[in-house]
């Protein structure tokens, strides 16, 4: 199957119960996606490169709290004050890109993976002219030359550009980019995301001081679409831009397509997403056993079948020890729902049609699998 990457709002504390005969319950409440109230919640993660060697050293922050990476490159965070369907964690390190994850807690331990991307400086370019940076994938960055220090000060010198990009069909593209396919629209509606690829782009001056794009200029991004996308990519798309505050996707400006490329011109440099956004329905899981005991450790999938790729795989992520998981999932599309145990048996299957509603229930009773 062709997966395509795409937000999946893994929530929690959620009242969706798996039947073993197909079937689902729509509720009618009509409410924009919102991330809760103030939680506390367990965490546990793990930092890792590219070659998936651990990262010992890391500095991972969470709800103010700072703490590193142990030498298996392993963090623990206990009874953290996040909100009920938003946590937010950073991790940094010398010489390495920032990482972040986004994740939607439940109930028992949340576990995340963090894979890092080293500062590569694929260029040195002079100031005060314009020059073209490429990668191997055909991303190319063309700069105009304008450059300031962080503190808004004009800068002449040598810029050393480390710039990475993320195909949308990477398997590690999840665990590489910066929190999670949350993104806040220029109405300031929160927004699910499908992308089409991102960049990311720092940097750096003689003495390795942070730069920046000069107040008023702009530098211009080309991207390949994904040969998987490429007969659906729409002619525009947003562009959105990673605000390591927020640790959300903010939607500035578009991109067009010319040919099979992304085009568009951005002010400043962080990471770059192209992506489609789609409005957001939330839908209710509760795994039970045929006796009625929760299920803790269920994998669930959705589809999308009207997606870029069409049969789209969305991993929504495990069931707490509740037995319970909510997800936001695309509003109004036929979807197929499937729930597998944690050795990849699976279990349910079930299709759901398209719904206009906000909130959506599942309900599915499953053979005895294990106790919480």
């Amino acid at each position: 199957m062709k997966t395509n990457k795409l937000l999946i709002l893994g929530v929690a504390l959620l009242t969706l119960v798996f039947t073993n005969c197909n079937s689902s319950d729509d509720t009618a409440e009509d409410t924009t996606f919102n991330f809760g109230n103030t939680t506390t919640a367990n965490f546990a993660g793990k930092i890792v490169d590219v070659n998936n060697q651990p990262l010992s050293g890391v500095a991972i922050e969470m709800s103010g709290q700072t703490i590193t990476t142990s030498s298996d490159g392993t963090f623990e965070f206990n009874n953290v004050s996040v909100k009920e369907r938003f946590a937010y964690v950073t991790a940094t390190k010398n010489g390495y890109i920032n990482g972040s994850r986004v994740v939607m807690p439940h109930e028992g331990i949340n576990k995340m993976t963090i894979m890092m991307l080293e500062r590569n400086v694929v260029a040195t370019i002079p100031s005060g002219q314009t020059t073209v940076v490429s990668l191997p994938s055909s991303t190319r960055v063309t700069f105009d030359g304008a450059f300031m220090l962080e503190n808004g000060q004009a800068y002449t010198g040598n810029v050393k550009v480390s710039m990475h990009y993320l195909d949308s069909r990477d398997e590690n593209v999840f665990t590489k980019m910066p929190g999670n396919l949350i993104g806040t629209r220029e109405d300031g509606s929160i927004s699910g995301m499908e992308t089409y690829g991102m960049v990311n782009v720092e940097l750096y001056g003689d003495n390795d001081e942070k730069l920046q794009i000069a107040t008023g200029h702009t530098a211009n991004i080309s991207m390949p679409i994904a040969s998987n996308q490429l007969d659906t990519a729409p002619s525009t798309i947003p562009l959105w831009h990673f605000d390591e505050v927020s640790g959300l996707w903010k939607e500035e400006g578009m991109s067009r397509k010319i040919g099979n490329r992304y085009i568009g011109n951005v002010s400043h440099f962080t990471w770059w997403n192209c992506d489609y956004a789609y409005v957001v329905a939330t839908l209710n899981v509760v795994v039970s056993n045929a006796d009625g005991t929760p299920v803790n450790g269920v994998k669930v999938t959705i589809s999308r079948q009207s997606g870029s790729t069409g049969d789209v795989l969305i991993d929504l992520g495990t069931t707490g020890p509740n037995g319970t998981l909510s997800a936001g999932v695309p509003r109004n599309e036929a979807l197929t729902f499937r729930a597998y145990t944690a050795d990849g048996l699976l279990i349910n299957t079930q299709e759901l049609p398209a719904s206009n509603l906000m909130v959506r229930t599942v309900y599915v009773v499953i053979p005895v699998l294990n106790k919480p």
